[in-house]
């Protein structure tokens, strides 16, 4: 499966300081790559959507991502609301 970020996303992801922020998100990127179900499935206008929660440094985060056919699209991650900020 094809792995590809927005840039919204890499923005996101280029401004994680800790290692442990960055170790949390690496794992969750691979438990979505392992069972792509593993996050809850949006509704309304945000229904092509899924989310999975973690926690990163005691701290609940989301990652927000699409799959499509062969390719797992990362959207945004952060706390709730910077997640789904526009």
């Amino acid at each position: 499966m094809q792995l590809l970020e927005t840039a919204k996303f890499r923005k996101q992801r280029e401004r994680l300081q800790g290692e442990k922020e960055k170790e949390s998100l690496k794992k969750s990127i691979q438990r979505i790559l392992e069972d792509p179900a593993a996050g809850k499935k949006m509704n309304g206008e945000l229904m092509p959507f899924h989310i999975y929660r973690c926690t990163v440094a005691g701290r609940p985060q989301r990652l927000i991502y699409q799959l499509a056919a062969d390719s797992l699209v990362l959207f945004s991650f952060g706390p709730r609301h910077v997640a789904f900020k526009p």
